[in-house]
């Protein structure tokens, strides 16, 4: 019950803390000191009303203040001592003086308080009013307004008040100046907690001002972006940030400054070389101690190295294992990119199924290891004898497809696939051994516009088991008169 109510109420800022430590200090020894004068006089000088009428309303000043404290209302608290005690004391040099030189010394104690507690502007209020006051008492006496004060006898209730005061100034200097050493002790190492993490975070850390300017960065910011700090700080952000849109980082200012959430976004930034990498950004709008925008943090996370691996996931993911050759995924991609939703586009389109002939004596002869080998060498012919708009995928096995984009007429394909079929047919050595290779090569053509009517890959499938059976090591364009026996039943891609 007593911690309840009378305890120093605990407050989230660190400045309203110090302020309210301060606060019930002074109310507590007030409230004792004058206590004690006031036994201390009712048994020496009994005949001093006044000592009583003075204490009485400190006391009850005291109080008061502690109960705004309590309800968080610190200025209130602070303003009710500073008035209260500033009255008591200049009321007394006017009036009274019952002790001589204390009025004035409580005055400015007053001042030292308001200055601690409430701010340096009330310090200095306090400051003028009692030097106007005191200045006003004095002219008042010297023109015989005020009757001559009577002041307490030279006896041992002065000297206890005027001890009273002393250790009343004494303990509130002391638990000032202890607050203050406890506020900046703590501040310090906020900052120094703060500054560590600022330095020692794997993250780089950049502080940018209203004007989108650098006002700081950390160590690994420096070393990521290649400067040195006299370089970096008083940069414009734009040099650093390479956008595709750019307004979009003035978008982004607008947002923070508005205090809208900014998500964590992906920016590729400008080193001092002129290089470029992938960094995962955030951006946090900061305010100072009257709650006004500061400065913006942005936190910048390198990610290149996860970029790389995405991108190699990827590429495995569609392309071959053994050869490197798209897989069946990124043909079928390609394939269906190769159709053009224009009607009036009349470029052609070739699909070239090739399967080696006899491959299966490959692997028995001479083991799979060189197979594989084999088939990684013939891989890399077909892709050399191709342009960069061409395609050569492996589907499996001995099978590869081929699409070729934008030719004019079957004698362009018949001069690509004649330049395949040599290149396939050229004999490798592998282990002082000779081995050649022969493919068979079917192939359908159709318009850019109508290629999702046409099922290239099928059709042309078709036009190579008609290559196989009349011989092999042979291309044929696709037929569709019919033949006289049945082609054999095959199970091959398909673009449904």
């Amino acid at each position: 019950m007593i911690k309840k109510y009378f305890s120093i109420p605990e407050f989230t800022d660190r400045d309203d803390q110090r302020r309210a430590n301060i606060l019930v200090v002074s109310q507590i020894m007030v409230f004792l000191i004058v206590a004690a004068i006031l036994v201390f006089t009712q048994n020496t000088t009994p005949d001093r009303t006044e000592t009583f009428l003075q204490g009485g309303l400190g006391m009850l000043a005291m109080v008061v203040s502690y109960f705004f404290l309590r309800n968080k209302k610190i200025k209130i608290s602070a303003w009710i001592i500073a008035i209260a005690g500033w009255l008591i004391f200049t009321l007394d040099l006017a009036f009274i003086a019952g002790i001589r030189g204390i009025s004035t010394y409580g005055q400015f104690l007053m001042v030292i308080f308001s200055g601690f507690v409430i701010s340096g502007r009330s310090a200095l209020l306090m400051t003028i009013l009692t030097l106007m006051a005191n200045f006003g008492i004095l002219r008042m006496e010297t023109l015989g307004y005020l009757e001559k004060p009577m002041p307490l006898p030279a006896n041992e209730t002065r000297w206890f008040i005027q001890t009273a005061y002393s250790i009343l100034a004494a303990i509130y200097i002391w638990t000032a100046d202890r607050v203050i050493r406890q506020a900046l002790s703590k501040s310090r190492q906020a900052a120094d907690q703060y500054r560590a993490l600022f330095d020692l975070t794997s993250d780089g850390v950049v502080m940018i001002g209203l004007d989108w300017k650098i006002i700081s960065a950390n160590a690994h910011a420096l070393q990521m972006l290649g400067y040195v700090e006299d370089e970096f700080v008083g940069m414009e952000v734009n040099r650093w940030e390479d956008f595709e849109d750019p307004d979009l980082m003035e978008k982004r200012r607008t947002q923070i400054l508005a205090g809208d959430d900014l998500p964590t976004f992906e920016e590729v930034l400008i080193k001092k070389g002129g290089s470029r990498f992938d960094v995962e950004m955030s951006l946090s709008l900061v305010n100072d101690n009257d709650d006004q925008p500061h400065h913006v943090q942005c936190i910048i996370r390198d990610v290149t190295a996860r970029k790389e691996y995405e991108q190699q996931l990827q590429h495995q993911a569609l392309h071959d294992p053994l050869t490197n050759l798209p897989n069946r995924i990124l043909f079928e991609n390609r394939y269906q990119l190769a159709h053009s939703p224009d009607d009036t586009d009349q470029r052609l389109v070739a699909v070239l199924f090739v399967d080696l002939d006899n491959f299966k004596l490959v692997n028995d002869d001479f083991g799979h290891a060189v197979g594989d080998q084999v088939l990684m060498k013939l891989g890399d012919r077909m892709q050399s004898s191709l342009r960069e708009s061409d395609t050569v995928a492996r589907l499996g096995g001995d099978e590869f497809v081929i699409i070729l984009e934008d030719i004019h007429n079957k004698e362009d394909v018949r001069k690509i696939v004649r330049k395949i079929q040599q290149d396939i047919s050229q004999p490798m050595m592998f282990d002082g051994q000779q081995i050649h290779v022969t493919a068979s090569i079917g192939i359908n053509i159709s318009e850019k516009s109508k290629l999702a009517e046409t099922d290239l890959v099928k059709t042309s499938d078709s036009a190579m088991y008609q290559v196989k059976e009349d011989g092999k090591n042979d291309f044929r364009f696709y037929d569709t008169a019919p033949r006289s026996k049945d082609l054999p039943s095959t199970k091959k891609l398909t673009t449904e």
